[in-house]
């Protein structure tokens, strides 16, 4: 409904009005010229876009390493990262199931609100916040400093910024590049989707150099991809790790609200973009395994610049240093722009502060969110940490996408099959069987062999209900389809 302040000045509101086969609020078209929503100007490829270079980012240069100390062994491995690509997959033909019932922005959040109530859809959106972006946004950006390093001359990047603070240089410089991206995604979804597709360009087609011209030089061996050893660590718990390299294969579902033609775009852009990075990564650690013997093997975040180093010599892996830097730097801007939408959504049915829901008048993105998110991993990013971060993302992220994932047999029960406006997943039940399996498989065998960063993923979720129970016991939390929230907009 459309209702207007004592000024006289038109705000739009959400009201409750079921669409598709949900209940969930959707917002009446007045046609006052005062409505400001997004806008949906996200073709295929720039939603494509989102998802390759969200993912594609410093997982892939970073926890190979980690895998490969952790299972012992090359092909053992691949094996991990062919489980995490069909993880990925099956998941994303559910999401683009769920995608196209429910095609408004929030992802996970809009979904597990929608199917199994306000509080998990809160504890998603809260996770997501603390962990899926503000973590990773800052664990990537580090990451970023850590490629860059080389290629400054005389930079002592592990040098505090002022002696006696505990600041490193690095650590300053992924705050500093938290914060300008930040500033060109507030800039409007236009820009910020013309930026991604370039990026998400630039990077494929660096990364297809990097790997054909790597196996050409003969500088490897293919030993290296039957070497094995002693694992130190349970593949289960490589699978968490892996599963924070392919975090983003959702990402087109957060911004389903801005995607053209959903039914269509959607679920495209969801499972080409996930299967052409599964294909990359696989060829990048054979590459990885090729390049490296067995005994430089270690739990190192630098393995794409050793690799380098051994295949093109000094020079090279300056070069390949620069192109993993650009990769991560597109990861971490694709996070900058997608994790707001989640907590513009939880504004939108008052599970957040009302000045989240805020929309910019002129480029029709949700800047205020933006701006919460960026402050936040940049404060991370300034502590300079990465190693357990792995675990501990990763599990927080898979185990939402899970919960997700199931939520599709409770739709499937209560709505029915899809009909023509919703893409159908194929052969259902078998990719959301497989997805929920691997998902529990992972955490169960998570909880034994790595406790303390998986029972971390756990306590921000205990942390994110207290958050909640209190803010509705005081009354700043509402609940979605009560009394309308008003949606208003900045300049």
């Amino acid at each position: 409904m459309l209702l207007r302040s004592s000024e006289g000045r038109a705000q739009v509101c959400l009201a409750a009005v079921p669409e598709h086969h949900s209940s969930e609020p959707v917002l009446e078209r007045p046609t006052s010229s005062a409505v400001i929503d997004l806008r949906r100007s996200l073709g295929f490829a720039a939603a494509a876009a989102f998802v390759v270079t969200n993912m594609i980012g410093s997982g892939i240069f970073t926890v190979p390493a980690f895998v490969r100390v952790a299972t012992g062994s090359a092909l053992g491995s691949l094996g991990v990262w062919a489980a995490g690509a069909l993880l990925g997959l099956s998941g994303a033909l559910c999401y683009a199931e769920l995608a196209t019932r429910m095609p408004g922005a929030g992802g996970e959040y809009r979904y597990l609100s929608r199917v199994f109530g306000p509080l998990w859809g809160f504890l998603s959106g809260w996770t997501s916040f603390v962990v899926g972006f503000s973590a990773a946004v800052a664990a990537s950006s580090l990451g970023v400093m850590a490629y860059v390093a080389p290629l400054i001359p005389g930079w002592q990047s592990d040098a505090p910024v002022v002696v006696g603070w505990p600041v490193s240089q690095a650590a300053l410089g992924a705050a500093g590049l938290v914060a300008m991206l930040t500033v060109l995604h507030c800039i409007g979804v236009r820009s910020s989707s013309r930026f991604q597709t370039t990026l998400a360009a630039v990077v494929l087609v660096g990364i297809a150099v990097f790997v054909v011209a790597g196996l050409s030089t003969g500088a490897g061996s293919a030993a290296g991809l039957r070497a094995s050893t002693a694992g130190q660590s349970s593949w289960w718990v490589a699978l968490l790790q892996v599963s924070f390299a392919y975090s983003g294969w959702n990402a087109a579902a957060y911004m389903a609200g801005e995607v053209s033609e959903p039914r269509r775009n959607l679920p495209r852009a969801l499972l080409l973009g996930t299967a052409v990075v599964a294909v990359v990564y696989l060829a990048l650690n054979a590459l990885f395994f090729y390049a490296l013997p067995e005994a430089e093997w270690q739990a190192d975040i630098a393995v794409g610049q050793v690799a380098a180093e051994r295949l093109f010599g000094h020079g090279g892996a300056l070069a390949v240093s620069a192109l993993i830097a650009f990769a991560m730097f597109g990861s971490v801007s694709a996070m900058t722009a997608v994790g707001p939408r989640i907590y513009f959504a939880m504004a939108r049915d008052q599970l957040a502060p009302s000045a989240l829901a805020r929309i910019s008048a002129s480029g029709r993105v949700p800047r205020i969110a933006i701006v919460a998110q960026g402050v936040l991993a940049a404060l991370l990013a300034l502590t300079g940490s990465f190693g357990l971060l792995l675990t501990y993302i990763g599990s927080a992220l898979l185990l939402f996408a899970g919960l997700t994932v199931a939520a599709l047999f409770v739709v499937r029960l209560r709505d029915g099959a899809p009909g023509e406006a919703v893409f159908a997943t194929p052969l259902f039940p078998l990719p959301a069987l497989v997805f929920v399996g691997i998902t529990v498989a992972a955490w169960a065998n998570g909880l034994v062999d790595a406790p303390l960063p998986t029972f971390a993923a756990l306590g921000t979720m205990l942390l994110g209900a207290a958050v909640y129970a209190l803010g509705r016991q005081l009354g700043w939390l509402g609940v979605p389809g009560d009394a309308a929230r008003p949606v208003s907009h900045s300049g």
